[in-house]
């Protein structure tokens, strides 16, 4: 049973205003007013007053000192395994926009082509016209540029295209398009693009970089690891250099594993510890999950997923995910195997919602936040908030619920307390949208959150509403649902 476990440590106030609260995860709040009280963080939108947990925060942009990276949760916590999705390893934006690498004079129509937010067709028409094939191919390349950064990955992928073919050999155009083939799910089809870019660019960084990221998303790990090495001596990169052990990892452990493709999955296991009887089982559990969640999510894979089972110390040996993890879904379906011979019911929850995630990366292009991306997972897994909605609909009464525009990222950094209310939050946060909007503006959200600058944005494209306003109609839910059992404020 798991349990939501608070830890409340009365520490001195501090107050500031307009000020930036950045997040381990990578993510930031701009608020109002943030002050530190009880252990939390408790900061000020509008009308509306929120509080997290301090082991959440990396900093506030202010005055105030740099908060302590220890956890304020200190209590003991026995929970059952709970799934969790990594973040997928992703190339960063490669850095291309001078007019020397686009071949183009300093002056040229083509680097007017996005002005007032937008693309101007014009533009590109009157380029396309001129014949000029530099000045189209960095016309549509900075079209495709502006439209990728704005998370328009399908618009961009035209674009770059069209840029490709005025200056097939300009590795600018080909690094950009490899790395937004790579974000949108088609990792072998980038190869190809960054293959040649390194051919073109022996000595460029970037190149060298998304061709391994190609390789690996292609279930290429090893080929991956020579250009990542290359790349990282011509530029220095911690976050690569963190992914490349952990690849040297996942290989040394998997150098003696055995491998079996399905069609839709490649598997890879040891014999000892799955054999035939629960792999077969496996393999039809995850068949079944596949064809459901192709009707439910109306999507269905470009690529075979890989699926990998340890033994529990393999797991935790490659993954270096914290204690509370059941299993991860990093681009692979990570999972680990107990010794048992069948599959349990357990087992095939798992599975179930650790594969939901691999479907959701790619409706959203890897872009959907981490939060709806988990509540959809569990609600496929069959799992509901029976057991902790009256706890929940208490933390959202008294705004003490982690906002849920915190859990946007990764919650591997997370304490086992603080994984266990993000958990259920997300729940929530996915039911409600169910129960409310309906399933297709579900599947809608999921979509329009790989297409919009943030997901808020999406939240109003699709549900017409910002994450305030969303958050008060998700605690309205939670109290009408399970308000009845509330019990005392513990605050």
């Amino acid at each position: 049973m798991r349990k939501f476990l608070i830890g409340l440590v009365l520490l001195s106030v501090a107050v500031c205003s307009g000020e930036t609260i950045r997040l381990k995860n990578g993510r930031s709040i701009a608020v109002d007013s943030v002050r530190e009280l009880d252990g939390k963080i408790e900061y000020q939108i509008g009308d509306n007053t929120y509080r997290i947990p301090k082991s959440l925060v990396e900093k506030i942009d202010s005055s105030v000192p740099p908060l302590s990276k220890s956890d304020t949760s200190t209590a003991a916590a026995t929970t059952e395994a709970t799934p969790a999705t990594a973040v997928k390893p992703v190339p960063a934006t490669p850095s291309v926009n001078s007019a020397e690498e686009l071949r183009v004079p300093r002056n040229d129509i083509s680097l007017r082509v996005v002005h007032d937010g937008k693309v101007d067709l014009d533009i590109l028409n009157q380029i396309e016209s001129s014949g000029n094939a530099n000045s189209a191919a960095a016309g549509y390349f900075l079209a495709g540029r502006f439209e990728y950064e704005a998370g328009n990955r399908e618009q961009a992928r035209h674009y770059f295209e069209r840029a490709l073919g005025y200056a097939p050999d300009n590795a600018a155009i080909l690094v950009t398009y490899a790395a937004n083939l790579i974000q949108i799910g088609h990792g072998r089809d980038a190869i190809n693009y960054a293959e040649h870019a390194v051919q073109v660019a022996p000595s460029s960084p970037d190149a060298l970089s998304i061709l391994g990221y190609a390789y690996f998303t292609a279930d290429r790990a090893r080929d991956a690891i020579s250009p990542w090495e290359k790349s990282m001596e011509l530029r220095p990169d911690e976050k690569l250099q963190a992914l490349v052990e952990k690849t040297k990892r996942e290989l040394s452990v998997e150098a003696n594993f055995t491998e079996h493709d399905t069609g839709r999955f490649t598997l890879r296991y040891e014999g000892s510890i799955a054999r035939d009887n629960l792999r077969q089982q496996i393999v039809g559990a995850l068949d079944q999950d596949y064809d459901q969640l192709s009707a439910d999510l109306g999507i269905v894979p470009y690529e075979n997923i890989p699926v990998i089972l340890y033994t529990e110390k393999e797991f935790f040996d490659v993954t270096q995910a914290p204690t509370w993890t059941g299993a991860i879904n990093d681009g692979k379906l990570r999972i680990p195997v107990r010794g048992v011979d069948y599959i349990t019911p357990q087992l095939a929850r798992v599975l179930k919602h650790e594969l939901t995630h691999s479907f959701i990366n790619q409706a959203a292009a890897g872009r959907c936040p981490q939060w709806l991306n988990e509540g959809i997972a569990q609600m496929e897994e069959g799992r509901t908030l029976d057991n902790h909605g009256s706890r929940l609909a208490q933390l959202y009464k008294q705004h003490s619920q982690i906002p849920l525009q915190a859990l946007e990222g990764s919650f591997m950094k997370f304490s086992t307390s603080e994984a266990l209310i993000s958990y259920d939050e997300s729940l929530a946060g996915a039911m409600y949208i169910r129960d409310t909007y309906g399933v297709l503006d579900l599947r809608r959200l999921v979509e329009r959150s790989g297409q919009s600058g943030s997901f808020e944005q999406a939240l109003t494209d699709v549900l017409h509403v910002d994450y305030a306003h969303f958050e008060l109609d998700l605690g309205d839910y939670l109290s009408s649902k399970y308000g009845s059992n509330l019990t005392s404020s513990t605050n």
